[in-house]
């Protein structure tokens, strides 16, 4: 029995241990690089990222030729032909005639007479016969009726009204917008996985706080129901302290679970499946932040990256245009080609040829013209977005620095209130135990003093949290790592 018993205690604890080794214990740092390694968003706007270099690279083949080979077989209902034979007949016909009225002249002067018709007839089939032989047939195959084709193409644009510079401008700045976005994605996880990871030091600070409240208040109980047995207290005095104990523990529950959700929202930004263990050992500690407000407001307009994706989307809009401009300008490219199977190739047509192509729109219904004035009113709606934007960040800056130093006066003054508190609890305990006070004022007290911390904790929480939004404003959340190490 004792070694079963052992056996168990053994696997107990190696269990145990698993379990412990499995938990990893967080801090700030870890937590920020964890999620800037695992996150989706992050990964999909790298993966977008990705596409505007090739993008990008794209934009600058359009300054090179264009060559590509074109092959095929071809069949034919019947070869290409030309047939003149109805010329042949006609030249036939007139070379005959000359020739019968030649034999008949001679006729006329060798014998005398001319040719009967007889004779006529037969000078003719025979002069007919003796020039169809010698004329070849007027008829030329000049396609065969089955032939390969395959042609060497290419194309040089040399002039198209600069809608290959505004192309590539475009591509360029849809590059920059690109890491912008990625760069404030990134600053949205910090600025997230921050706020989830403070939420969870506060409520350990909070749950520790409930612990010591209800150790206090079972430690009144227990002191109330030996006065009680004593005779030195009411029974109602007893059963406040049960009260209050009950509600200590409902406290301290509510915030367990409270402690819990804010562990899973840390996981979720830090890409971790529910029930992975994680400990963050952690504090809430003050540390000041002396930057002047005028400095997070020029912070902001240098370094926030919305402003600079605007900016580079304005840069946008703007080759937008221009490229639209360029469908009123002509457009001018060099061309070759070269067969490669000149045995297939007819007498009409050549070996090679190079040139050029000269192409203007004179008139598509006005479609041009629309996409030009789209294009213009686009530039001005990005610009108007820019500057709308630029007052809101303005205001975000201001909102957040005025609520930092709202929750740091307010954390430096609970100070006091705390120590005041404390001494009141004191007080009344010292009271209690002498008979002169009732268990009421012993639970208050305790309260105040609970509400006070708890209220200090919220205080400098909310300190931290401001403090992120203003970093986040600023355009660099991760430099509450300076702050909170």
């Amino acid at each position: 029995m004792k070694r079963n018993y052992l056996s168990y205690v053994i696997l107990f604890l190696l269990f145990a241990g698993i379990h412990l080794g499995q938990a990893q214990t967080l801090t700030l740092d870890e937590a920020i690089d964890r999620a800037l390694k695992n996150n989706e968003l992050i990964k999909r706007q790298e993966e977008r990222l990705i596409q505007k270099e090739h993008a990008n690279l794209e934009a600058w083949g359009n300054f090179l030729p264009q060559v590509k080979v074109e092959a095929g077989y071809t069949h034919l209902n019947k070869p290409l032909e030309i047939d003149l034979n109805f010329l042949r007949e006609g030249l036939l016909q007139l070379q005959t005639s000359d020739q019968v009225k030649m034999a008949n002249l001679q006729s006329l002067i060798l014998n005398g007479r001319p040719l009967t018709d007889a004779e006529l007839a037969r000078v003719q089939q025979q002069a007919y016969l003796a020039l169809d032989a010698a004329l070849p047939p007027f008829a030329l195959a000049f396609k065969d009726q089955d032939y390969k084709s395959a042609t060497l193409l290419g194309v040089q644009p040399l002039f198209l009204g600069g809608k290959l510079i505004a192309a590539k401008k475009f591509a360029s700045s849809e590059l920059q917008a690109s890491k912008q976005e990625l760069y404030k994605t990134r600053n949205d996880v910090i600025q997230q996985v921050v706020k989830n990871y403070l939420a969870v030091v506060l409520m350990n600070e909070v749950v520790k706080t409930r612990q010591n409240v209800l150790q206090a208040m079972l430690r009144h109980q227990t002191q109330a129901q030996k006065l009680f047995a004593q005779g030195l207290i009411s029974k109602s005095d007893v059963l406040r302290a049960r009260v209050a104990v009950a509600e200590a523990r409902r406290n301290l529950f509510d915030d367990q679970n409270n402690l819990e959700l804010a562990e899973i929202a840390l996981r979720h930004s830090l890409a971790l499946d529910d029930q992975t263990p994680i400990v963050i050992n952690d504090s809430l500690v003050y540390k000041a932040l002396n930057d002047s407000l005028e400095t997070f407001l020029r912070l902001a307009r240098e370094g926030q990256p919305v402003l600079k994706l605007l900016s580079f989307k304005e840069q946008s809009a703007a080759q937008k245009f221009a490229a639209e401009r360029a469908e009123f300008l002509p457009q001018v490219a060099a061309f070759g080609k070269y067969e490669m199977y000149p045995e297939y190739l007819s007498i009409l047509e050549p070996r090679w040829a190079v040139g050029f192509r000269l192409q203007i729109n004179l008139f598509n219904g006005f479609k041009d013209y629309n996409k030009l004035q789209e294009a213009r009113h686009l530039k001005k709606e990005v610009h108007l977005l820019k500057t709308h934007t630029q007052r809101q960040i303005d205001l975000w800056v201001q909102k957040a620095y005025r609520q930092m130093r709202n929750a740091e006066t307010r954390y430096l003054q609970l100070a006091s209130d705390i120590a005041l508190a404390r001494e009141n609890l004191r007080s009344q305990q010292k009271r209690f135990e002498a008979g002169l006070g009732t268990s009421l004022d012993v639970i208050d007290a305790n309260l105040i003093l609970e509400k006070e911390q708890i209220a200090r904790h919220q205080s400098l929480f909310d300190y931290y949290q401001s403090m992120v939004e203003l970093f986040a404003a600023a355009g660099n959340p991760a430099k509450i790592k300076e702050i909170w190490k």
